[in-house]
């Protein structure tokens, strides 16, 4: 069994798609999840992590939370289809470890296009969504 420790971006294996459901409203979700993605953003393979998001995110909250922003390419983008087709793009071209997204509720059809995406780009998907 691997240690959490020893679990790298490096170590990850290319072409993964996780899912993590937030309970929609609750303060502490962010919480839980930007000590998550400042842990990414100092995993580095010479690419970049790449949030793809509806808000417009502070610097200043991303380094309280430890987040290195040279290493975060931030895209803006509201619209749910927009979104979709933007995380794709950007699982695919592979210039990303990890590409983060909130594209909403996916079907099937549309996880198995973002998983597509992330092995041709060898890289990890991590969909943020609400319940």
């Amino acid at each position: 069994m691997t240690s959490l420790h020893a679990i790298t971006a490096e170590s990850q294996p290319k072409g993964t798609l996780t899912e993590l459901v937030l309970t929609q409203g609750a303060a502490d979700s962010w919480a839980m999840v930007m000590p998550m993605i400042a842990h990414l953003s100092h995993q580095s393979d010479g690419r970049w992590l790449t949030w793809i998001t509806r808000e417009t995110i502070s610097h200043s909250l991303l380094e309280r939370f430890g987040v290195d922003t040279s290493r975060l390419r931030l895209v803006h983008c509201k619209d749910d289809a927009k979104q979709l087709w933007v995380s794709w793009d950007a699982l695919a071209l592979g210039n990303s470890h990890t590409v983060i997204a909130s594209p909403g509720r996916l079907g099937k059809q549309e996880l198995a296009q973002l998983e597509s995406a992330a092995m041709q780009g060898r890289c990890q998907g991590l969909l943020l969504r609400e319940r």
